[in-house]
């Protein structure tokens, strides 16, 4: 594990001064993600008149590393951190907060994350989720996917959309007499079944899936088993949807699985736009379906300053320029949103990151509008324990959406026991 430490040494021993240092940040992804940070995090310190070292790991050793890291006293300057981890090491004194800094003030309140009232991190990028669908397979079915939160589909409405998506290999839907669900040709609709798209339809329906003291789950109350059983049921009910291991045979990615034309929409996060934008398919967005009040969850990894470095400062002014969409290609490219309000309200600002071929003709009214006035934050800032947390939702929650249950209320009644014993409480809910 400790492999590669090299990369960490070396750093200038006092002060927030530059010249001749190395300054290290980690960060996971891949392709034009790690191309894209790596260009910014070298370009910057060159010009600080520091050695810039972009440390990539695997996501799924990531934290693994840098707590080895940590327990070594051999931290990197900055990086990524996941959601959970972000929150601990703030709580344990080891990352720097951004509060009052330059350059974080007109950051959305929704992507800053309070560990105690006067610290917080701010995310890598806002991520949030969709419903990207096929656009050739709508249009012949006569389907119209909503485009903005005031036309959301409520749950029957849906439904319905979903079962003229659908169809056997003898063109049926499952609405009609002889649909052979067997040899089901297409779903209309997949992506209902993970946290961040539940969280989403909870709210949308007046519940939060954790309470605010973060001591237990609401998936046990009656509303919260009555979605869980909706998303069931289009699955093994209504036949519109694929169980999540089917879905992931025909496709790894939103791109792939809309392209292999086995399904016709599916709701994922924003991030799926970069590979959309890189398929020959005719993509486009729309609005998550509802309850009561249209919602979208907002989500995404945070960056930390880690307070052993002797670059504060530099480290501050890489976070902002990593936020700014004329300096990283990620914004355009469909990989991140930006963090900054006005990029959410100011036409000019709008066009330094929203790219014709890229963005699809929905997305400023299906996607920008929403997360500004109709996004729900996922609760991994929130809840303490929440990696340990959502591992036991997520797989606790699969065989609920993998086959038909008739105990459908007893199993979730039983995971929420499960999950209350995890929970360690909550952070402060502040949002300015």
């Amino acid at each position: 594990m400790l492999s590669g430490c090299s990369n960490f040494t070396n750093k200038a021993s006092s002060g927030g001064s530059s010249g001749g240092g190395t300054f290290t940040f980690t960060s996971w992804g891949t392709g034009a993600e790690k191309e894209a940070v790596t260009a910014v995090v070298n370009s910057f310190c060159s010009s600080k008149s520091l050695k810039g070292v972009s440390q990539n790991i695997p996501y799924d050793s990531y934290e693994t590393k840098l707590n080895t890291l940590l327990a070594a006293s051999n931290a990197p300057d900055a990086g990524y951190l996941t959601e959970a981890m972000a929150m601990r090491l703030g709580e344990q004194g080891k990352v720097a907060s951004i509060l009052g800094e330059k350059g974080f003030e007109n950051f959305l309140p929704q992507t800053i994350h309070h560990w105690a009232n006067d610290k917080a991190v701010s995310q890598t990028a806002v991520e949030v989720e969709c419903l990207w669908f096929d656009q050739d397979a709508t249009e012949k079915a006569g389907v119209t996917p909503p485009a903005t939160t005031d036309g959301a589909w409520n749950w029957d409405a849906m439904i319905q959309a979903a079962d003229k998506l659908t169809v056997d290999d003898n063109g049926r839907h499952p609405s009609e007499s002889g649909f052979d669900a067997a040899k089901t040709k297409r779903y209309g609709i997949a992506g209902l079944t993970g946290l961040p798209t539940l969280v989403a339809l909870l709210k949308s329906k007046g519940i939060d899936m954790f309470d605010d003291a973060g001591t237990k789950t609401n998936l046990d109350d009656p509303a919260a088993i009555a979605v869980i059983q909706d998303v069931a049921d289009l699955i093994f009910e209504h036949r519109v949807s694929p169980t999540p291991a089917q879905a992931t045979t025909y496709g790894g990615s939103t791109a792939l699985l809309l392209a292999s034309q086995r399904v016709a929409m599916a709701i994922d996060g924003q991030w799926a736009l970069l590979d959309l934008s890189q398929s020959k398919l005719k993509y486009n967005v729309g609005v998550l379906p509802r309850y009561d009040k249209p919602l979208t969850t907002l989500l995404g990894g945070a960056n930390g300053i880690f307070i052993s470095t002797p670059y504060k400062d530099v480290a501050l002014e890489l976070l902002v320029q990593l936020a700014d969409p004329s300096q990283v290609p990620l914004y355009s490219n469909g990989l991140w949103m930006p963090m900054d309000r006005k990029y959410y309200t100011d036409e000019t600002a709008m066009s330094k990151w929203l790219k014709e071929g890229v963005h699809p003709s929905n997305y400023k009214t299906a996607v920008v509008a929403p997360t500004l006035s109709n996004s729900v934050v996922m609760p991994a800032y929130k809840i303490k324990n929440f990696s340990i947390v959502s591992t036991t939702l997520t797989n606790g929650l699969t065989p609920v959406f993998s086959e038909k249950r008739s105990d459908v209320t007893q199993y979730v009644t039983k995971l929420a026991d499960q999950v209350k014993q995890q929970m360690q409480g909550a952070y402060p809910d502040i949002v300015s």
